[in-house]
């Protein structure tokens, strides 16, 4: 996966083109979910630009109650425990694979006591259902 950035005249709207471009197995692999991360994605990026200048992706915007609550939703139910469970499969994997707690803790910014005890309580447990759809496991959406 790559990303490209167009700025400036060069962008569809004058500001900023964001392009994540897959390989057909990536693109494949995530299926649908590709579609549904990338508009919670846009959502975040929608909801950071109005509260920093006001103005939304397509410019100046009063967000009302109803914008705040779609937003949150999109942030709160849907992109971040897919994000968390992601992380989860990541540790998981870089456990089964031989990292060590020093590269774990690196990774974590944390110290190497913190990291140990967050894989050791991770892998003390079955994976989560989101934690298998990060893995590919599980078809949940």
């Amino acid at each position: 996966m790559s990303v490209s950035y167009t700025r400036g005249k060069d962008a569809r709207k004058g500001g900023l083109d964001i392009t994540l471009s897959l390989t057909p197995a990536q693109a494949e692999a995530l299926g649908p979910d590709a579609d549904d991360l990338g508009d919670w994605i846009d959502t975040a990026l929608w909801a950071l630009a109005l509260l920093r200048s006001g103005q939304g992706t397509d410019g100046p915007h009063t967000a009302g109650p109803n914008d705040w609550s779609i937003t949150i939703g999109d942030l709160d139910v849907l992109l971040l425990p897919r994000l968390e469970a992601l992380r989860d499969a990541a540790v998981r994997a870089h456990a089964q694979l031989g990292g060590t707690y020093g590269q774990l803790a690196a990774a974590m910014n944390t110290t190497r006591s913190t990291a140990q005890y967050r894989r050791d309580a991770l892998l003390a447990k079955e994976p989560t259902e989101l934690e298998q759809w990060a893995a590919g496991i599980s078809p949940t959406r």
